[in-house]
């Protein structure tokens, strides 16, 4: 896994934000929280609490949430200022993860006060902050049109991410190699979608072909989806590399 640091302004001033959290937390040892951050924000937030040596923590409502609140110090999850709202609709209304964001944030409420969101048939769920969940409960009574009753608290049992896994083979862990492979494109259209800036690996857009795709970086291709390398297995008699991306479904 790579090392995670700011590339431009947005995240130098992010990582400020996440070494104030810290100090302040550390000053009185009293868990300090961000709002919801993205799977890059977390890595930048890691890197600069460890850089400072400080105790942090992350949680997301569930398990295995992708979106994630951080804390400096560490605390309980129940600590987090976190609430889950489940959304009950007729199940031959159509509603997908779409419909939903769109309406919290036509709301007024900002994507970083939004946690994850599952979509089911006739029922949904999400997290958010203690802010955003009061303002849903006191406000909303449709989404899409759709007419939706709210519960407090977490009413489903939360879907595990799926995923389909791919066994390629490469000629080197270079991006432009490992995306033809994947995609089924040839090195020329590869390199053609990374120079376009359709390619980001870990929340950062990918310019270089050469750049390395390591085990664990997630990486999104438009047009063809978003990925994890979760293996790099053995050597093929040719010299090539046998490797497992797992495809987010």
């Amino acid at each position: 896994m790579r090392s995670f640091f700011p590339v431009n302004a947005e995240e130098k001033e992010f990582c400020r934000h996440i070494s104030d959290l810290v100090r302040m937390g550390g000053r009185t040892y009293y868990a300090r929280f961000s709002t919801f951050l993205t799977e890059r924000e977390q890595l930048l937030a890691e890197t600069t609490a460890a850089g400072a040596k400080a105790e942090y923590c992350f949680w997301g409502g569930h398990s295995t949430a992708s979106r994630k609140m951080f804390a400096s110090p560490a605390t309980d999850e129940d600590d987090f200022p976190i609430k889950a709202l489940t959304f009950l609709f007729r199940e031959k209304d159509q509603l997908s993860h779409r419909d939903f964001l769109g309406t919290f944030m036509s709301m007024g409420i900002k994507r970083d006060q939004i946690g994850d969101i599952a979509v089911t048939q006739g029922v949904a769920a999400a997290f958010f902050t203690e802010t955003a969940a009061d303002l849903i409960l006191s406000e909303l009574d449709k989404v899409g049109g759709v007419g939706v009753s709210i519960q407090q608290g977490l009413a489903i049992t939360w879907p595990e991410q799926q995923f389909e896994q791919c066994d390629i083979i490469v000629s080197s862990f270079r991006t432009d190699a490992v995306i033809a492979a994947l995609c089924g494109l040839s090195r020329e259209k590869s390199a053609s979608l990374i120079k376009q800036g359709n390619v980001v690996i870990n929340g950062i857009p990918c310019s270089s072909v050469s750049e390395n795709i390591d085990v664990g970086d997630v990486f999104s291709v438009k047009g063809f989806g978003k990925f994890i390398l979760s293996q790099a297995g053995g050597i093929t008699k040719k010299g090539k590399n046998h490797i497992i991306v797992n495809k987010y479904k």
